[in-house]
């Protein structure tokens, strides 16, 4: 590993991704930022972009599977990969048995293999929301070796729910990227993230603050919640796939609004 190198792009495979649109996003973000905070890591492909610059990235998430994988993926990615490479060859049985109990593997380590073992041989990264992608191509030794030289300390991440991480990072800017208020369950176990989530709550929050750019699906209800606040439409691809182009709102606070062009 070159320690001197940080990585800047995900290792995970995941539903509505940011990989393809880093590029487009970025300019929005003030310039010298020192600080921003993410209470939906997900994916990780924004967070890590901007880690990369120099950037300190504070980043949460509830789901624990996620937490785990990402914290070991920050501090021993050669342990978590040699741990990893135990399921290759992965046959079917043991795909479908490893999404009931990796729960109870009894290491974080052994845990946080197993969330990226079914992440990265899940149909579009779906992970524990469906099922064993064909030949699994995703899960191959070079997307290991991706993972054992894996390295940005420039992020942190821990396991919090939105209001609490907003609250805690009341004066930080923001970036935020929550499930999509759509009929998929694509997030959590059996989709209950994206089943369960306080949309309204989340803009409630955000009408009492300013510093924060918000990625969403564009649909009619997204933009009565924040119908007043400034709305950019992009033009980006999923990133689980290169062919479907996205329908979604960047929405900025009134501070980012009127000075949205500075770039970092």
């Amino acid at each position: 590993m070159t320690h001197g190198i940080y990585s800047g792009k995900s290792i995970l495979r995941y539903p509505g991704g940011k990989t393809r649109a880093t590029s487009f996003l970025l300019p929005f973000f003030p310039k010298n930022l020192k600080t921003i905070f993410s209470p939906f890591i997900g994916g990780g492909s924004v967070e890590l972009a901007l880690a990369a610059k120099g950037i300190k990235v504070y980043g949460y998430d509830i789901f624990n599977p996620l937490v785990e994988f990402w914290q070991c993926a920050l501090e021993k990615p050669g342990a978590l990969a040699d741990e990893v490479e135990k399921y290759i060859p992965l046959a079917k049985d043991a795909f479908y048995t490893l999404q009931q109990t990796h729960t109870t593997l009894k290491t974080k380590l052994q845990r946080a293999a197993a969330y990226y073992v079914l992440n990265r041989s899940s149909f579009s990264g779906s992970t524990l929301s469906g099922g064993m992608s064909p030949g699994h191509p995703r899960f191959t030794k070079t997307a290991i070796e991706r993972l054992r030289s894996f390295h940005n300390p420039n992020i942190v991440i821990a396991k919090a729910d939105f209001k609490t991480s907003l609250l805690k990072h009341a004066p930080d800017f923001a970036y935020l990227d929550p499930p999509y208020l759509i009929k998929n369950a694509l997030y959590g176990k059996k989709g209950n993230a994206h089943k369960d989530f306080d949309h309204e709550g989340l803009a409630e929050i955000l009408s009492k603050r300013d510093k924060w750019i918000l990625s969403y699906n564009d649909c009619d209800d997204i933009r009565k919640l924040y119908s007043k606040f400034k709305m950019v439409t992009p033009d980006w691809k999923y990133g689980m796939s290169k062919d479907k182009s996205s329908k979604e709102l960047l929405i900025l606070s009134d501070d980012v609004g009127l000075h949205y062009s500075h770039g970092v």
